[in-house]
């Protein structure tokens, strides 16, 4: 693949869609489609694709930091970063055709999540487009830099709704020395397992629960790694487990392929010590209790509220029917922050509009609490 800016031929696409009121549907790879709300089949949106705008801007290995284009294969980036011994913390899911972009609009992390910290706690500067069509850049390429690192962070997870995520800047990491498996006999149900190993300084990188199985990674020295498994015991991986980090990571694993008849995917993020949820399903518990995953035949207002009460929210991982939302509603005062934020880069909604908590799309202000 050659590395492409295409940096002028977006800018100037979504400043004819500014003047136009034309609506753009941000697309990479197209990897999470079925994520989201869905829009409806006569929406008059226009495709806009980052695809083509890709490659590595910079890579320092000594630094820790390399700086990528949006369109750049998450794949690709994962293998130059290997080569080097180095790897993205946050440990993305790695769908097919996925980009970094997509990686960050989605605020997508894997196992590490809970141990290494979040995506957009890696994001050190951004470059994006946003709703005027002006070409706004954020933050640097060193941790210290804050002039308008918060802003930076504010892209990861937005959905696209905050503007065209067009470069990057990030920090990286080292890969492990060692790393190992355990598998304990657990219940599946007993979330609050993982409280005690979160309280003892134990090299964890990984742990869920999952079919009466707790399965925990351990990440660092050799030593360390070896002297963890000594106190914590278990066993290592049978063949029908072999790379079930990444299978997990990337959702291949057999709990997201199998689905029952009107069954849909659901992550819930609570506090890693919530209770067990009042949800009917199949579950999958990650990030040691704080990321849960249920398949399960009941209405998306049970699931909000079933996370409502245990102060968490819920996103749906299936395309499901049109109307229906697929991200938990904002409420009081997120709701108007939330709206406020979208003003500020996007006041027209130019960007995915319906796609990403629509409550915020009608395009009106909300005031602040005891304003007139």
């Amino acid at each position: 693949m050659n590395d492409s800016d295409e940096s002028a031929g977006l800018i100037d696409t979504v400043r004819q869609a500014a003047s136009s009121a034309v609506v753009l549907r941000i697309t990479g790879g197209d990897s999470k489609k079925r994520l989201g709300n869905r829009i409806s089949a006569d929406a008059t949106d226009q495709a806009f694709s980052t695809l083509s705008h890709t490659g590595i801007i910079s890579y320092e290995p000594t630094e820790l930091v390399v700086s990528v284009r949006a369109g750049t294969p998450l794949q690709r980036l994962n293998q130059v970063l290997d080569d080097a011994g180095q790897m993205l913390a946050f440990e993305p899911p790695e769908f097919p055709g996925s980009t970094i972009g997509g990686v960050l609009a989605c605020g997508m992390s894997g196992p590490r999540r809970p141990f290494n910290g979040s995506a957009r706690d890696y994001v050190l500067g951004t470059r994006i487009i946003n709703g005027q069509g002006q070409d706004l850049s954020f933050g640097g390429e060193v941790m210290k830099n804050v002039a308008g690192y918060d802003v930076s962070r504010l892209q990861v997870g937005a959905w696209g709704t905050l503007g065209v995520l067009l470069d990057v800047s990030m920090k990286v990491l080292p890969r492990p020395e060692a790393e190992m498996t355990l598998v304990q006999d657990a219940n599946a149900e007993d979330t609050q397992s993982f409280i005690s190993l979160l309280r003892q300084p134990w090299p964890l990188s990984g742990a869920m629960l999952l079919d009466n199985r707790r399965y925990l990674r351990l990440s660092g020295s050799e030593a360390s790694v070896r002297a963890a498994a000594r106190e914590l015991g278990g066993e290592a991986p049978d063949t029908e487990d072999a790379g079930i980090w990444q299978s997990v990571r990337d959702q291949s694993h057999h709990y997201f392929l199998d689905r029952s008849e009107g069954q849909t995917l659901w992550r819930i993020s609570v506090a890693d010590h919530a209770p067990e949820l009042a949800l009917q399903g199949e579950w999958l518990h990650e990030w040691a209790g704080a990321q849960r995953w249920v398949k399960t035949r009941q209405s998306a207002d049970e699931v909000f509220q079933a996370a409502r009460s245990a102060g968490g929210h819920a996103i749906r991982y299936d395309e499901g029917p049109a109307g229906e939302p697929a991200f938990q509603p904002l409420e009081g005062a997120m709701l108007r922050l939330q709206s406020r934020i979208r003003d500020s880069f996007d006041r027209e909604r130019l960007f995915n509009r319906g796609r990403f908590h629509p409550e915020l799309d009608a395009g009106q202000s909300y005031p602040t609490a005891g304003s007139t």
